[in-house]
């Protein structure tokens, strides 16, 4: 009864009353309930949207590794129930396992023990030992599911797979032993393959790889020094996904899935479909550049045509994952997303403040577009416009745009992507006249002490925006010494403010100072800075396309250098120091690593390089 009145959508006050009761019989009578009983009644509330924590912890407990597993030793024989033809009456099924874990990640509720199965980067003495798992039986029920899904892969259905895995990620529990089989099952030797699967399981089964790889920034913030990985940031997600999956597993998989897209036909994709695959591979740094060129084509299609209702989200994902990555689409794409905007976003009074916040729902969102169209080196007009009204609107007056957006300000990483944007924009399309509040970002920022609760994708931005890296690598210091002893003096890490920026080149920042961009090694008096480009500054080309053309024009720096092209925060960065009268050079990392610290070589490289600077 539960699950008719949540496939109907029922949401009235006696749906609510059933629910109720349904709930109360649960937690009396938990063992009167069978697993598919369980599944089935986690999957209606979740779905009715009926929380009820007791409810759910007493139906969970239903699907630990005694109940789960308990089928194995009845009669004695596995092999004796499988020839009987009665396995199937005593076994769990895949269903009931992949229902109930999907009914505890929409629903929100997260194992005790959120770092319980992460084997790569967190050390066996900080997880929890198997008693501290069964205790709580939202950790053993994930975990016992799991155990069941790499036992046996092969009895799940396409969307059944798709969901476990989805809410693992979705509910933010990295578990890579269960990722690194199942991507194996799909991909491996006779593998599954992607071929059955729908548009919404190929875009979701991607969708949580990259999630789970993206958690990784999580667990590097909380366990510091102690988290088995180096590296942080965009590169920290892709060499955790390597880690989790094994390189050439990871890359499979990605490709596997954009020929079966393409096979299938991106018309069959929804437009969430569309953003969550495309995120999935920017958010990893992989470029499949034929899939890409084919969502270019469908989404201006679809946005021309008006055939489908994009969400604002949607619109940010897409225009940001090709930014990200430097996928180089046709400007009409970037054009034919500012005509949607421009007309979701326009009422009989034109557009405004809450007409924004309706389409976008959350300014991080705004902020996102507007890094891309930076990147992407497009301004249209009217997005533009909408994108500063959303962020900041019209008035300077922080608090009515915190009433619009129900929000506790901008976010830190989106107050430093509109100082780029400005500073790109005030040069590349001053006939915008785009500016920022007068004492901008004083008042405009989140409250230390009320900050934003993330959200799944809350952290893009932060991923790919930064251009302000004040560490300096192994790598950088030796670079450093191989220009100085051919006579180019340096220091590293130089860093450039606000104010130099609008006192030195004329660019109309707001008063507060604040570091902005920094050169990994730079000679100031000339004005050359070198970039000593390490792997997160690079894309992987995962597919064979033809050689690019557009970055091909920045000097022929950013030609893709076989399975590496450049990524859009670089390439962004490159503009705005060459906008500031610096000559940049870049240095990739492979280049002086091959030199194998022969100093004759180093320094014949180094000054090969300088003789590209027209200032030298």
């Amino acid at each position: 009864m539960a699950w008719g009145f949540a496939r109907l959508g029922h949401r009235t006050e006696r749906a609510e009353k059933l629910f109720s009761g349904v709930a109360k019989q649960l937690i009396q009578r938990t063992w009167q309930f069978k697993p598919q009983d369980v599944g089935t009644t986690l999957w209606s509330f979740a779905t009715a949207e009926y929380i009820d924590y007791d409810a759910f912890r007493a139906g969970v407990s239903r699907l630990n590794y005694k109940h789960i597993r308990s089928f194995k030793v009845l009669n004695g024989s596995l092999y004796k129930l499988t020839f009987l033809g009665i396995l199937s009456f005593c076994a769990i099924q895949p269903q009931e396992m992949s229902n109930t874990v999907w009914a505890l990640a929409t629903a929100g509720f997260a194992p005790q023990h959120i770092r319980a199965f992460d084997t790569t980067l967190v050390p066996a003495s900080q997880r929890p030992t198997k008693d501290m798992i069964t205790n709580d039986p939202i950790t053993e029920c994930f975990a016992a599911v799991a155990s069941e899904t790499m036992r046996r892969p092969h009895e799940f259905k396409d969307q059944e797979l798709k969901d476990v895995l989805w809410s693992f990620s979705k509910i933010g529990v990295r578990h890579p032993v269960l990722f690194q089989k199942i991507a194996k099952h799909i991909v491996g030797r006779n593998g599954r393959g992607f071929s059955s699967f729908s548009s919404q399981g190929l875009g979701n089964t991607l969708w949580s790889f990259a999630k789970q790889a993206q958690l990784s920034l999580e667990v590097i913030d909380t366990l510091g020094d102690s988290v088995k990985l180096v590296s942080t940031g965009r590169l920290a997600v892709y060499e955790t996904s390597c880690l989790d999956n094994g390189e050439d597993v990871i890359k499979r998989l990605f490709v596997r899935a954009a020929e079966a897209g393409i096979n299938m036909g991106l018309h069959r994709f929804t437009n969430q479909d569309l953003s969550n695959t495309v995120w999935a591979y920017s958010t990893l740094g992989m470029l499949h550049a034929g899939f890409f060129k084919q969502t270019e084509n469908e989404v201006v299609s679809r946005l021309r045509q008006k055939r489908n209702k994009f969400r604002g989200q949607e619109v940010s994902n897409i225009l940001w994952s090709f930014a990200t990555l430097n996928a180089q689409p046709e400007l009409e794409m970037v054009d034919a997303l500012s005509s949607y905007a421009a007309s979701e976003c326009s009422g009989k009074n034109g557009y405004d403040e809450y007409s924004i916040a309706r389409m976008f729902g959350q300014r991080q969102e705004l902020a996102n577009l507007a890094w891309s169209c930076a990147v992407i080196g497009r301004y249209p007009k009217e997005l533009m416009n909408i994108l500063y009204t959303g962020l900041v609107g019209t008035s300077n007056d922080p608090q009515h745009m915190n009433t619009v957006f129900n929000d506790d300000g901008l976010q830190k990483s989106s107050i430093m992507t509109m100082y780029y944007v400005q500073v790109a924009a005030d040069v590349e399309a001053a006939d915008l006249r785009l500016s920022l509040p007068v004492g901008f970002p004083n008042g405009w920022g989140e409250d230390e002490d009320h900050k934003h609760v993330k959200s799944d994708e809350n952290d893009l931005i932060q991923m790919s925006s930064s251009m302000l890296t004040l560490t300096v690598s192994k790598l950088q210091r030796s670079v450093s010494r191989a220009f100085d002893n051919i006579g180019f003096d340096n220091i590293l890490e130089h860093v450039i403010d606000t104010n130099q920026i609008k006192d030195e080149y004329g660019i109309q920042l707001p008063q507060t100072p604040k570091e902005f961009l920094s050169i990994d090694i730079a000679n100031i008096g000339k004005q050359i800075g070198i970039e000593v480009d390490g792997p997160g500054h690079f894309v992987r080309l995962i597919d064979n396309p033809s050689k690019s053309t557009t970055v091909a024009s920045l000097e022929n720096q950013f030609d893709d250098r076989g399975e590496h092209r450049v990524n859009g925060p670089t390439i962004l960065k490159h503009r705005l120091l060459s906008h500031l009268g610096w000559d940049i050079i870049h240095l990739p990392y492979w280049e002086y690593q091959e030199l194998g610290g022969d100093t004759d070589k180093e320094s014949a490289y180094c000054q090969s390089l300088l003789e590209q600077s027209s200032k030298w």
